[in-house]
């Protein structure tokens, strides 16, 4: 399996209870798709034949290790509603393809998926993340701001509501230059950080915060608001060159 991966099926107005009774106690999961609705719309049999069918692509290709016993519910639904769930799946499916969930996927799927996501506009690119470094960079250069090779780049975590890097502590004796992708408010924050201007934290002297698993990298959270690290409580905004929206 390429990634690991819990897919929650179900209500809007649900979300947070039904999402942590699925997660509590399962530590194989790295990231969560959620596939719902704007104003909650699906039944209970919608959700069951939904996760059902989910499962049934994953096994038929060998991708799944479920862990749902049941196999999901399998539930009959008419066929006026049937073609209306395999629509709203069929482009759940396509979204989940373009920013690398592919367990639901087979290689011809994949490859297909592949030529159309060369068709996407790049700003659906930068909005949903997919080589979100290098479309951010490309997009920068057709607004006439050309990169040095080493870039930070950060997209907004909003858990966290923050941007969150781990960049190279070499970078301080550099032109460090930092993008920052707003993909809620569609915004690229453009950061120079002139060379030697910024230090690391010592025993007695302010400055960033490195990891304490990898010393050779910072660990930086910028507030999306104020642009001031929370760890070193150094003020980002100052070095802003330009907010390019896209």
């Amino acid at each position: 399996m390429e990634k690991k991966v819990k897919v929650y099926v179900g209500q809007a107005s649900d979300l947070s209870k039904r999402i942590t009774q699925h997660i509590v106690g399962k530590d194989w999961w790295e990231s969560v798709v959620i596939l719902t609705t704007k104003d909650d719309s699906m039944t209970h049999t919608d959700i069951d034949y939904l996760e059902s069918v989910l499962i049934e692509k994953a096994m038929k290709i060998g991708s799944l290790d479920c862990d749902n016993k049941n196999k999901g519910n399998k539930q009959k639904v008419d066929k006026f509603r049937k073609i209306s769930l395999e629509q709203y799946l069929d482009e759940a499916l396509f979204l989940m393809q373009l920013i690398g969930i592919t367990v639901f996927s087979n290689d011809k799927v994949n490859k297909t998926t592949k030529s159309l996501l060369n068709t996407v506009d790049i700003t659906t690119k930068l909005a949903l993340g997919k080589r979100a470094k290098s479309d951010a960079i490309s997009y920068l250069k057709t607004k006439g701001v050309e990169l040095s090779k080493d870039v930070t780049y950060a997209m907004r975590q909003e858990n966290l509501d923050a941007y969150w890097a781990n960049p190279q502590t070499k970078l301080l004796d550099t032109e460090w230059w930092i993008i920052l992708n707003n993909n809620v408010d569609k915004e690229l924050i453009l950061l120079l950080v002139p060379k030697g201007t910024l230090k690391l934290r010592g025993d007695d002297e302010d400055g960033l915060f490195v990891r304490k698993d990898k010393t050779e990298l910072m660990d930086i959270r910028l507030d999306m608001n104020t642009l001031i690290d929370k760890k070193s409580e150094i003020d980002f905004s100052l070095y802003v060159q330009k907010r390019i929206p896209y």
